[in-house]
């Protein structure tokens, strides 16, 4: 039973009891006692819909958050609601004006922070994608110098090329910058001369480690301004 199909049966479960249990134990209607009661159910209702939305918006959001900030929300709107309307019942039950005035406050400060947590999960999830796509992208260059190093016809060049690998391993590859974009086309050009294999091959291969090796270091100022800009 995966975890949508268990909070389903739950809240049946649940709204069922809650009806069974009023009918027992509330013998008075009169007021706003139905009122009451409906609120109770509405807040079941609420709250494990509110769980099922939960399971359906962390896949498109910073999961850890939403989950237990949804949660958390839910649990503590459904124990207030249920806490107020059993209290109106049973001690004021002629109060229409102050239980409309409580319940409003209650879902509106509910759904403000359900918006706030939302908004912050989404932003978080965006801004993890991007890191590691820019993870993933520095990790292939990485992966490009170090299976041109492994060539027997780089042998020439696997000091140089291992060298430049590990300054990139060893910077910061999170942030994407614009001379990934350089250090890319650097590598094609190592790439397709170790192919091509022509009399000038050894001149351009160099001129391009050459030329990494000032991109990486480039790299590394720019990332750092770029640090000392956001501080």
């Amino acid at each position: 039973m995966n975890r949508r199909n268990a909070i389903s049966i739950c809240g049946i479960i649940t709204f069922i009891a809650t009806i069974i249990l009023s009918k027992m134990c509330i013998d008075d209607w009169s007021g706003l006692t139905k009122w009451a009661f409906g609120t109770i159910l509405g807040s079941e209702i609420v709250f494990f819909s509110g769980l099922l939305f939960a399971e359906y918006i962390s896949q498109k959001t910073e999961q850890i958050i939403t989950r237990v900030a949804l949660y958390v929300l839910l649990s503590a709107y459904m124990l207030i609601n249920v806490a107020v309307s059993v209290v109106f019942i049973t001690s004021y039950k002629d109060e229409n004006t102050s239980f409309v005035n409580t319940e409003v406050i209650i879902h509106a400060l509910l759904f403000i922070a359900i918006i706030v947590f939302l908004t912050a999960g989404r932003s978080i999830y965006k801004s993890n994608r991007k890191t590691m796509a820019n993870l993933a992208n520095a990790e292939a260059m990485i992966g490009r110098l170090n299976k041109l190093a492994a060539l027997d016809k780089c042998l020439a060049y696997r000091s140089a090329l291992n060298k430049i690998s590990d300054e990139l391993r060893f910077s910061d590859i999170s942030s994407p910058v614009l001379e990934d974009m350089e250090i890319n086309k650097a590598i094609s050009v190592i790439e397709l001369e170790i192919v091509n294999d022509t009399e000038t091959s050894e001149k351009v291969i160099k001129d391009a480690l050459i030329n990494l090796k000032s991109l990486v270091a480039q790299r590394n100022i720019t990332i750092s301004m770029a640090k000392k800009g956001n501080i």
